[in-house]
């Protein structure tokens, strides 16, 4: 029994000694890589590239050509328009289209998906927000709704089951076909959007319905999908422009979004693009959209216009992030390390992060020496220390200073 207990105290020193001493080490030696800033110019019809540089910050197009901070607010009226018109220097028009300042600004938007967006836990209540309630601004209601085997309202102030509100929208929702138990909901549950479009809901079927209360009462929409669709992430968006309700995201990373009023599911051209471990970009002005695609070494940049045609495309690579100096240097150092957060998700757990190759296999057999000389230096019979030198041989540097402070004494 003593044995065992110094043995789960030996585990539990890898485990701290993983999580303290990458953490020190990142902390001291990681580089930061910026991702290029890349903008579509609608004055030279061309991708303006932002990057840092070894002698400052570099500003070119895609053709190549090099520009000066100013030129590349004159080249990007839309998106410095307040810095052009106080420098009177803000085009009149722009491909016969007048530039107003109002308009700009309803067009002019931005939306972001990064790994965590998906891996996130989901909140078990939201608010049913009244659609049209003839206010200026929107209001929480005095109950938040569940979705299991069935939509409950529950009343905030009492924690009591509102029965018939219940009955009334589970009705609405039986009555278009939906199954449940629901498998995902989208929405923006707070007050602070310009109105309230409700959730997006997938029924155990896999189908897609719109729900949202409409003068307190029910408004059910079933979305017309492709039978082979497989949804796995839905997030709302408040624009300005009421183009789209939201973004949806399929199994097989493909991307659409859900057309205001007519539901139409238009799909995005991010081919390549993979949900678990990329990034999306998406900016919006008044003739299009410019869509990046960032993955790990590489940038894919898409010009759309405003029904969704590529104009332009853009790409550009470098280092994977094993290949660096200081994640080099790691893999010879660590085999592994362990971490309670990562970036790619909004959950705290255990998550082991292998090292990249064998590398650091050389250092593990140097500190299994170590330990080898260590015992025999005692005068202890190696055949009884095994199971130590295989946790070293695994665990490395973690294993030397676990088996360090936990020291085998029992054959002494």
């Amino acid at each position: 029994m003593v044995k065992i207990s110094r043995f789960v105290l030996v585990i539990i020193g890898v485990i701290v000694t993983a999580m303290a001493i990458p953490d020190l080490y990142w902390t001291i030696f990681q580089e930061s890589r910026p991702v290029p800033n890349v903008m579509f110019s609608h004055v030279i019809d061309d991708f303006i590239i932002v990057q840092p540089g070894e002698d400052g910050v570099i500003r070119k197009d895609a053709s190549g050509n090099t520009y000066t901070s100013e030129e590349v607010e004159q080249k990007l009226p839309l998106m410095f328009f307040r810095q052009l018109a106080a420098d009177g220097t803000m085009p009149d028009s722009l491909k016969g289209v007048p530039m107003d300042h109002a308009t700009i600004s309803t067009h002019r938007g931005s939306y972001s998906y990064i790994p965590r967006n998906i891996n996130t836990p989901e909140p078990v209540l939201l608010p049913l927000i009244e659609a049209e309630s003839g206010r200026v601004g929107l209001s929480l209601p005095e109950d938040f709704f569940r979705l299991k085997n069935r939509i409950e309202f529950i009343v905030a102030e009492t924690n009591e089951v509102d029965k018939e509100k219940s009955r009334i929208f589970n009705d609405a929702l039986l009555e278009k076909g939906f199954s449940f138990p629901a498998q995902l909901i989208a929405g923006i549950p707070t007050v602070m959007k310009s109105k309230d479009e409700g959730y997006f809901i997938k029924d155990d079927e896999g189908d897609l319905y719109h729900l949202k209360k409409i003068r307190g009462e029910p408004y059910v929409a079933r979305i017309d999908i492709p039978e082979d669709m497989d949804i796995v992430f839905i997030e709302s968006v408040d624009m300005r422009t009421e183009e789209f309700y939201a973004y949806l995201y399929t199994e097989d990373n493909e991307v659409y979004v859900i057309l205001d009023e007519v539901y139409y599911l238009q799909k995005l051209p991010v081919e390549g693009f993979d949900r678990n471990r990329d990034r999306l970009r998406i900016r919006h002005d008044l003739f299009g959209k410019t869509i990046s695609v960032i993955g790990e070494d590489f940038m894919k940049v898409i010009r759309i216009d405003d029904v969704y045609e590529v104009i332009d495309t853009y790409e550009t690579t470098w280092e994977p992030r094993h290949e660096r100096p200081d994640h080099r240097m790691f893999a010879r150092l660590f085999p592994f390390e362990i971490r309670l957060e990562i970036p790619d998700s909004r959950y705290v757990g255990f998550f082991f992060n292998f090292a990249h190759g064998y590398s650091w296999l050389l250092l593990n057999l140097l500190f299994v020496a170590l330990a080898i000389w260590l015992i025999k230096r005692k005068g202890r019979d190696i055949r009884k220390n095994i199971p130590d030198l295989f946790v070293i041989l695994l665990a490395g540097f973690f294993g030397f200073i676990a088996t360090r402070v936990f020291p085998n004494k029992f054959y002494e």
